[in-house]
């Protein structure tokens, strides 16, 4: 989670800063802390359109900020989740306005996971003489991108790919690429897989791009055999969790104070998000609520069949379920304990809520704006083609991620809400650099961290 203030701080110190291009900040309250957009629209296509405006106008402002922050130093990178919904505008209308009057722009380049990159966003940056950066979490997906998005730059992918991000399934925070070909359970070796990165992009002429590894840097002293390694290459790296301890960065004070208390295996991956993709996040309140739901799930008919002979009485509206024998006794030890509304899901189960969660589950899905290209909570879609709807159903197994990532940016009950960070945030907990003198916590400047991180500490 960053922002201008962040991102500038860090180009100051002849760094790379990243702004968070995904619904950025169009201003802050009383207490520095993010403001909603102001939604009007009736319809979920209207709030779309509204997104996309305020999302632009944010990432415009932030830019400044950074801009303006670094002082000439340093270079300004840009975020974007490619599954975010209007990712494709909102990134061209951003980099339109921040076009400097030499021609140049303020952002120097774009990295863009959670998806890959079209053509047409390659395009967009080449366009604004802004590198795309893509991030990855492995050889596979760089070959399609070169064959795919960055086919008409064959030969010469370095005019428009300034590095690539490699983003670790198993270490970094938030979306990751795990794919159905890898386990989620069992983490492979960063080192290899790199590795393995490298030589996809010598053997497409680019020796010189620069990997970015992210996701499990905290000490730079345990990636000391990367460097000056012919088997990496030119390597550098992104800090993730430790930048969000900066005083610059905007969680706000709980939110840090949160991470100096997490213990190693506080951070679970899991297949929660709206949008399908596996995610890291702290295992509070909220993370736990979605593993039980998922385990008070069962299969279903509409209709009494051979298999399903076991009438279950819903609370709510008139469709009748019938479930098989062995697990009628399950669902009516649920209902007992009081996740009595049945609500289904795509894959033709059951899962059963408290009355209370099904009410919000209905107003998430009420009050959805789009903000992800394709969402499994509410079944919007931003394809027009498509009536702006996936054509499926809802999923009640997941959860609103905008509602749940700004309630935590805004200061809202951290256990309710979406706290996304690296498996190794737990190394703040016992790092001495994050105590002063009395052993109360301490939260660096930008400047004090990267200090610090030249160390190899």
């Amino acid at each position: 989670m960053t922002n201008g203030k962040s991102a500038g701080a860090w180009a100051a110190e002849n760094a790379g800063g990243t702004i968070s291009g995904t619904g950025a900040a169009i201003g802050y309250d009383k207490n520095g802390r993010e403001i909603s957009y102001p939604f009007t629209g009736r319809s979920r296509h209207k709030r779309h359109q509204e997104l996309i405006a305020w999302s632009i106008e944010g990432g415009i402002l932030q830019a400044n900020i950074a801009h303006k922050n670094a002082g000439g130093k340093g270079r300004i990178r840009i975020n974007f989740l490619k599954m975010a919904g209007g990712a494709q505008y909102v990134m061209k209308g951003i980099l339109a306005g921040t076009r400097l009057s030499n021609g140049r722009n303020m952002i120097h380049a774009v990295t863009m996971g959670a998806g890959l990159p079209t053509e047409m966003d390659a395009q967009n940056c080449a366009d604004e003489a802004v590198y795309l950066d893509p991030i990855i979490s492995g050889g596979m997906a760089l070959k399609v991108l070169l064959n795919r998005t960055f086919r008409k730059w064959q030969g010469r992918y370095v005019d428009i790919i300034g590095a690539v991000v490699y983003e670790d399934p198993w270490l970094a925070g938030g979306h990751n690429g795990i794919t159905s070909r890898e386990n989620p359970d069992i983490a492979e070796d960063p080192y290899e897989r790199v590795k393995g990165l490298r030589r996809i992009m010598n053997d497409n002429g680019m020796e010189n791009v620069t990997i970015v590894m992210a996701g499990g840097v905290w000490y730079l002293r345990d990636w000391e055999h990367w460097l000056e390694n012919a088997d990496i290459g030119p390597i550098a790296f992104q800090i993730g969790t430790r930048e969000m301890l900066a005083k610059e960065n905007p969680a706000t004070d709980e939110w840090k104070r949160l991470i100096l208390s997490m213990k190693e295996g506080d951070v679970v991956l899991n297949k929660f998000s709206p949008t399908g993709f596996y995610s890291s996040a702290y295992n509070n309140g909220l993370i736990q609520k979605l593993y039980q739901r998922s385990q008070r799930q069962m299969p279903y008919a509409k209709q009494k069949d051979e298999n399903m002979t076991a009438h279950i009485e819903n609370t709510v509206g008139k469709p009748q379920y019938y479930v098989a024998d062995e697990n009628k006794r399950m669902a009516d030890t649920w209902i007992a304990e009081g996740f009595d509304v049945v609500l289904r899901t795509p894959d033709n189960t059951l899962i059963f809520v408290t009355a209370e969660d099904a009410r919000e589950i209905k107003q998430d899905k009420k009050d959805c704006v789009g903000c992800l290209a394709n969402c499994k909570l509410s079944g919007w879609s931003q394809d027009p083609q498509k009536k702006y709807s996936t054509g499926k159903l809802p999923d009640p197994r997941v959860f609103c991620i905008r509602k749940r990532l700004l309630g935590a940016i805004q200061g809202q009950d951290l256990d309710k809400n979406l706290i996304f960070t690296g498996h190794n945030a737990y190394k703040s907990r016992d790092d001495p650099f994050y105590r002063d003198r009395n052993g109360a916590p301490f939260i660096p400047t930008v400047r004090q961290l990267i200090e610090r991180l030249m160390t190899g500490n």
